[in-house]
């Protein structure tokens, strides 16, 4: 995208497949929708309503985010996603990857704040008025 900041929203109704990486970083979208699939995820999580975030973690000190995407929860989503630099998956696959490039507490504090975003962002989606 040459300029983000003009877009506002993301198709809701249609199933929108992005291979590759997707950069909303700069753009006015304020939530996802919830049939977003993409392999990695960026954008600014204080912006969104349907995030939750966690900023300097691991040896990067990157901010994580988790987002429920459709029936997923996402980390970066029923599946919740978890996105953490290019990675972007279900918290059992974060978790791997931060066992491959991480030890002891190190690791232990970033899969922690992993399942902290995860935990809030459902206590969040569900005190939201439906």
């Amino acid at each position: 995208m040459a300029d983000n900041k003009d877009v506002t929203a993301l198709p809701k109704n249609l199933l929108l497949s992005v291979d590759g990486y997707l950069d909303l970083t700069g753009t006015q979208i304020t939530a996802l929708p919830n049939n977003l699939i993409c392999s990695s995820l960026y954008l600014d999580p204080e912006r969104v309503s349907n995030v939750t975030f966690r900023k300097n973690c691991g040896n990067n000190n990157r901010t994580i985010f988790a987002v429920w995407i459709g029936e997923t929860f996402y980390i970066i989503g029923a599946v919740c996603y978890i996105a953490a630099g290019s990675f972007y998956g279900p918290l059992w696959k974060f978790e791997d990857a931060v066992d491959l490039k991480y030890s002891g507490e190190a690791a232990e504090a970033y899969k922690q704040a992993g399942r902290d975003c995860i935990d809030e962002l459902i206590e969040k989606l569900n005190t939201r008025p439906r």
